[in-house]
């Protein structure tokens, strides 16, 4: 019973501002397009209310204007914007992973990353995307810090977008970054950790920057 892990239930609501947001990130839904109330809630099968919430967590994403009983309008990502968010990002978990090198167990950093080296040694890319955010969450959990835990967590939905999580090179790159990061932890090298987390962020940044460009 011990490995049991609290089941996570995820309201209705977050699956639509979900599934909105990625359709935003990956330009499917564009700048300038109205999002009709009524058509995504018959599109996804709920009801008007819980697209409603979505859209207010959209809003506060800066992702869509909403217009009053209406919908939204997506004002899409612009690279600015993409700019501002990896900027506020590094600040933030540069700072958790130096404290997480003063942490008395490191167990749970070392288990997400295996964990992830695993999917891919026996070629799982398509699960990159969740061994990512593990590994990013456990860093953010580590701090003990509630509120960035909160925050991170909002800024990473932000950009929860897959398209290149399951392409090899890809996930093999983030995943020798995702080394850097976590040799540093274990080596208790806070300089090292700090460094090599704004490093990977930035490359991030350049990799969505170049996707918006295409």
């Amino acid at each position: 019973m011990e490995n049991m892990k609290p089941i996570q239930i995820v309201s209705t609501s977050m699956q639509v501002a979900h599934v909105l947001r990625n359709a935003i990130l990956t330009r499917e839904l564009r700048e300038g397009e109205v999002i009709n109330l009524d058509m995504i809630s018959k599109q996804l099968g709920v009801s008007n209310t819980p697209v409603r919430e979505a859209l207010r967590i959209l809003a506060n994403d800066g992702l869509v204007r909403l217009r009053p009983n209406k919908g939204a309008i997506v004002l899409g990502v612009t690279p600015q914007s993409v700019r501002d968010y990896y900027e506020v990002r590094a600040m933030l978990e540069a700072c958790a992973v130096r404290k997480i090198c003063r942490a008395e167990d490191l167990t749970p950093i070392v288990q997400a990353f295996e964990e992830a080296e695993k999917a891919i040694l026996e070629g799982r890319f398509s699960d990159y995307a969740a061994c990512n955010f593990r590994l990013h969450e456990t860093i953010w959990k580590m701090t003990g810090n509630k509120k960035l835990f909160s925050t991170v967590t909002s800024l990473f939905n932000w950009s929860s977008r897959a398209s290149h999580a399951s392409d090899e090179e890809y996930v093999q790159l983030a995943h020798e970054e995702h080394r850097k990061i976590v040799q540093a932890i274990l080596a208790r090298d806070e300089k090292a950790a700090f460094l090599s987390m704004e490093a990977h962020l930035k490359r991030s940044m350049e990799n969505m920057l170049t996707y918006l460009e295409d």
